[in-house]
């Protein structure tokens, strides 16, 4: 998702810039699919560090809209997430993690891991996805309304409650580097990213680097 310097400086203009960056965590829910469609994907979702050194996400769980740590289901396959870097998490396994590769292209380098059991699924009507680490501390999440089937919700620059942000964009091919899937289906979304270096140096310099991902650059290579 590319987060366009017009919304930086707007930002900056009317001075929340600061405030919001204060009030984010350092791991955000960047974007979700909850309706690949027929013959598509399973439902995921990524998450991004915005801090300057890598995180230690083993152990870490995920849940629902229901938020609760007791029924939540362990993050596989990603062990630590560097900073600035984006993974997915597939509901799923190994095979899951395959398929969504070659439904997508352009992903070779992205982390993908994978979470499975019961009693989640990212509602196509409306739904959230909660992290929580490995003692049951919720970590970050994000809500999301009725799904464009094939198209992904993705963060842009919303404000946080709790940790808790609202993603309310829907992926367009073209706009926010968003791209169409290598699958004849023609999903929509941007998963996996690493931040523009230019400005991730620069917001770093300048004691923010939570909020470089306004300047995101995704790239389907």
């Amino acid at each position: 998702m590319n987060y366009s310097s017009k919304l930086l400086c707007a930002l900056l203009s009317f001075g929340a810039f600061t405030a919001v960056v204060r009030s984010a965590p350092v791991l955000i829910v960047t974007e979700a699919m909850s309706s690949s469609g027929t013959g598509g994907t399973a439902d995921w979702f990524e998450l991004t560090n915005m801090s300057g050194s890598a995180i230690d996400v083993t152990g870490f769980k995920v849940d629902d809209a229901s938020n609760a740590f007791a029924t939540s289901l362990s993050l596989l396959g990603v062990t630590s997430i560097a900073a600035g870097e984006s993974v997915i998490f597939i509901e799923g396994d190994s095979t899951t993690i395959a398929s969504f590769r070659s439904f997508w292209g352009g992903v070779g380098s992205v982390q993908v891991g994978s979470y499975s059991g019961g009693g989640i699924g990212l509602s196509s009507g409306s739904d959230a996805v909660n992290v929580f680490d490995s003692v049951g501390t919720f970590i970050t999440g994000a809500s999301f309304g009725a799904a464009t089937e094939g198209r992904s919700f993705y963060y842009n620059g919303g404000a946080f409650t709790g940790n808790t942000t609202v993603l309310t964009e829907v992926s367009a091919n073209g706009v926010a580097g968003a791209f169409v899937s290598a699958n004849v289906l023609g999903n929509i979304g941007s998963p996996g990213a690493i931040p523009e270096p230019s400005t991730y140096a620069a917001l770093f310099g300048a004691g923010v680097l939570g909020f470089a991902l306004f300047r995101r650059r995704r790239v389907a290579a």
